[in-house]
């Protein structure tokens, strides 16, 4: 089931995104908790502003298995699944939900993120496509862009 972030969900939130970057990120320690660090900033800054669209997946026995932050409707901020339920629809669905809540609030009629390298496949099936961005970024992430005129 997806719902709403809550304030009181912010240290569950912390734990799961950690654990994926820990898990997931393909690249070094340092940077890694550079990438923590800057997730946990996000979750703080905006768990609490109704202005964008942070959601998170609930499964049946009521548990937080992953999240999607999408500041502005167009920029996914974060997007985190527990390594534990890696590849069973959750982030998929995550996105889709916020996809809806995107395409009928005012938006720029795109979706983009700068992807771990580990994740583009993933945001690739998804319907993201590589962009050139205005502004060169680090080689450790890959900037994608999905059209919201895309079907997830």
């Amino acid at each position: 089931m997806i719902e709403e972030v809550k304030v009181q969900d912010a240290e569950l939130l912390k734990t799961i995104s950690r654990d994926a970057i820990l898990e997931s990120v393909q690249v070094d320690e340092a940077l890694k908790q550079e990438i923590i660090k800057d997730t946990f900033n996000h979750i703080d800054l905006y768990i609490s502003c109704d202005e964008h669209i942070f959601l998170k997946y609930i499964n049946s026995q009521n548990e937080i298995l992953g999240f999607i932050l999408l500041r502005d409707a167009w920029n996914l901020s974060d997007l985190f699944v527990m390594p534990s339920a890696h590849g069973k629809g959750i982030g998929r669905e995550l996105f889709s939900s916020a996809v809806k809540m995107a395409t009928s609030s005012d938006n720029r009629g795109y979706i983009r993120v700068n992807s771990s390298l580990n994740a583009v496949t993933f945001y690739r099936k998804l319907g993201f496509e590589d962009f050139k961005p205005e502004r060169p970024f680090p080689d450790y992430v890959a900037p994608l862009i999905y059209q919201l005129k895309n079907v997830v």
